[in-house]
């Protein structure tokens, strides 16, 4: 109610409209009263108010959930969705008082540096205007301005843990210090802060660390284990197995040339020739194995995520290119030799390659393994072939001995990756 007298006071210096929701939970006998009296009192003040039922005491409540968060979850999805209708912030009226019993409930179960950060002012659309007031600040304004109220008599049962903090805990720090509220409130800005400033290094890591191959060890080493810690827990929140087991399992791991843990049923983490990776076993190995496309002649060919292209040039252009690039020459092929379709596809069973630089004849399997290209790797590099299946050029090896440009090539084709 104060924070609904705030908005509606300032809407005009604001420049906002207002829209009021009330949810009815239908667990009280009192929640049809305290429905009526907040539909009267927005239309004393002319304000659009929508009500919501609930009725949580005729569903089943899901496993796992307490009344309280199961209520929370509900309410919060009507209100996103009533705000992404309206195009709409959502204030909700979380004091100083409620941050403070947010940091000592958290610390009671275990929790991690953004738990001790308490409630946010802002979370996406929603905002706090009250965050920096406390309860008896509220309740004061309320006597001093006259403004109804109406109070939860849920508040007063002990049988919900935040509560018990409230009626219990709160009121004895305060007999130690009447200013605590105000000290963990000064608190959870300095965790705040140290918890922006580690996530901007974590990030930093992230982006200097990462590779096709994985993330470098070696780069990842020089950071402070705290810094590792936070980019540890942001690459497995994306892989959906976050905890704080397999954190410090990898954090081990790190100090060691080798290491592999099953993070989940379906991730895998592994630390090999320098790297750390993680992915799905069962779905990288042929992910790609059936992956086929004819290419044209200067034409673009996306292929695997990437595109190729291939295009005639003269040897005039060769010879120039190829003082300006060494390796121009190793994408260079012999039309000469090809009277077939050509396509670009993933490794099969028996692709055998003669690189022009080695002049030595090797099937592309052991040629990966000779060169540890992780396997996750090999099956997302694109070759080169006819229609019989021959290899004529890898990607990243270049083409083979057989169809490479040699003085007597009249026509020349360059492969290019952009």
């Amino acid at each position: 109610m104060a924070l609904f007298h705030l908005m509606c006071a300032y809407r005009e210096v604001l420049k906002i409209d207002v829209l009021a929701i009330h949810i009815n939970h239908g667990l009280r006998k009192e929640s049809d009263d305290e429905e009526i009296f907040i539909k009267e009192y927005c239309k004393n003040t002319g304000v659009e108010c929508i009500v919501h039922h609930l009725d949580m005491n005729s569903k089943e409540k899901p496993q796992g959930f307490s009344t309280e968060m199961w209520a929370r979850k509900l309410r919060y999805e009507f209100f996103e969705k009533v705000a992404e209708e309206r195009n709409a912030k959502l204030a909700t009226a979380h004091t100083l008082s409620d941050k403070c019993e947010t940091v000592i409930f958290n610390l009671s179960r275990g929790t991690n540096l953004k738990g001790m950060c308490g409630i946010p002012a802002v979370r996406g659309n929603i905002i706090r205007p009250l965050i920096n007031c406390t309860r008896k600040d509220v309740e004061d304004y309320c006597k001093a301005t006259n403004l109804p109220y109406v109070t939860d008599m849920s508040n007063f049962s002990e049988e919900y843990s935040r509560n018990k903090i409230r009626l219990k805990i709160m009121p004895v720090l305060k007999e130690i210090n009447s200013g605590s509220e105000q000290l963990i409130g000064e608190f959870t800005q300095e965790m705040e802060q140290i918890y922006t400033f580690l996530t901007q290094l974590s990030d930093t890591l992230f982006r200097n660390s990462v590779t096709l191959n994985g993330f470098d060890i070696s780069t990842i080493k020089k950071q402070d284990d705290v810094v590792i810690k936070f980019f540890l827990r942001k690459v497995l929140d994306r892989y959906n197995c976050l905890s704080k087991d397999n954190i410090e399992a990898i954090l081990e791991g790190i100090k060691t040339e080798s290491f592999s843990r099953q993070l989940s049923k379906e991730i895998l983490c592994e630390i090999k020739e320098g790297y750390l990776s993680f992915y799905k076993p069962k779905v990288y190995k042929r992910e790609n194995s059936d992956e086929k496309t004819e290419i044209y002649y200067s034409k673009e060919i996306s292929f695997l995520s990437k595109t190729f292209v291939l295009e005639k040039i003269s040897r005039e252009e060769l010879e120039k290119n190829e003082k300006i690039d060494k390796n121009y020459l190793n994408n260079c092929i012999d039309c000469d030799t090809i009277n077939r379709k050509l396509f670009l596809r993933t490794r099969k069973t028996g692709d055998v390659i003669t690189l022009r630089k080695r002049n030595i004849t090797k099937t592309v399997k052991k040629l990966f393994t000779e060169d540890k290209i992780p396997l996750k790797t090999r099956d997302s590099m694109a070759i080169l072939s006819d229609d019989d299946d021959n290899v004529i050029w890898l990607e990243d090896y270049g083409v083979n001995k057989k169809f490479a440009v040699n003085g007597k090539t009249e026509n020349i084709m360059v492969i290019t990756k952009r």
